[in-house]
């Protein structure tokens, strides 16, 4: 099958789940995509015993139309797309690995296919082991997901499609993932199935909660939904992100000086 990415990326991007590859048009620089197989995967899963998939993701970097580039560097941004299977990683539903950003630099996720959790969390200063606050915001195509500064996180794709997301991050810094290594996993696994089966209060997905046993006091989570319009980062409900770039760079601004900012409103419950 052919998944046409166009109209929610805005980019000539597509698909190809049999191929599991992306074409680009040819105004665009096409990438070979980073791919996360569920070896590399095996400390931060509930059931270290899991072998399929094999693959579990791609991470197709630096994609834009080949004339945006100067932009890009002046601004100093980078445009990513990410291709999340389906399957199931045992009883957890398909995820990526998890990171921090260093410095508190926040991300910017669009979700361009397919239902999204994105699971985040907070860790105290001094001790992560401490996990403050927790929020699971649900997601489908069209929508935004600010990562406010402070936050690890990481995608969790609930099926019974691919999940694809773009994102914007600034390109001053590498992501950290040692510290989801160190705690085999995020604060809380998000399961299939459970004695305390619940159904997400948005997007109606029965779920289970199980909290990592490495972190020694953890917030309960916060289930949420990302705000429609979030006028001072350019964002709308349907309008493809990476536009922004081309009509007002300065609104991304956040994503390389983000403690000049609010981040209050860019969830709501």
């Amino acid at each position: 099958m052919i998944i046409d990415l166009k109209e929610k990326s805005g980019l000539g991007l597509r698909f190809d789940t049999d191929k599991t590859e992306m074409s680009f048009d040819k105004d665009l620089q096409s990438r070979i995509p980073a791919i996360r197989t569920v070896e590399q995967m095996q400390e931060v899963l509930l059931d270290k015993n899991v072998k399929q998939p094999e693959e579990l993701y791609y991470m197709y970097r630096d994609i834009h139309r080949i004339t945006d580039k100067p932009t890009l560097e002046a601004h100093k941004l980078r445009f990513d797309v990410t291709v999340i299977k389906p399957s199931c990683l045992g009883e957890e539903f398909m995820k990526t690995a998890g990171h921090y950003h260093p410095e508190s630099f926040p991300e910017l996720y669009e979700v361009v296919a397919g239902r999204c959790f994105c699971l985040m969390q907070r860790p105290n200063i001094e001790n992560h082991r401490i996990i403050e606050e927790v929020i699971l915001v649900e997601a489908v195509a069209g929508q935004k997901i600010v990562i406010p500064p402070g936050f690890g996180h990481i995608l969790i794709n609930p099926g019974p499609d691919y999940l694809i997301t773009s994102n914007w991050v600034s390109s001053c810094f590498a992501s950290r993932y040692e510290l989801y290594q160190e705690s085999e996993g995020a604060v809380y696994f998000i399961t299939t199935t459970d004695d305390k089966t619940q159904v997400s209060p948005y997007l109606k997905i029965r779920l289970a909660v199980r909290k990592n046993p490495y972190f020694s006091q953890v917030a309960n989570i916060s289930f949420v939904r990302t705000a429609k319009e979030i006028s001072r980062f350019a964002l709308i409900q349907n309008r493809p992100m990476y536009n922004i770039i081309n009509q007002d760079p300065e609104a991304l601004n956040f994503l390389n000086h983000p403690l000049d900012y609010d981040y209050g409103d860019v969830f709501v419950k």
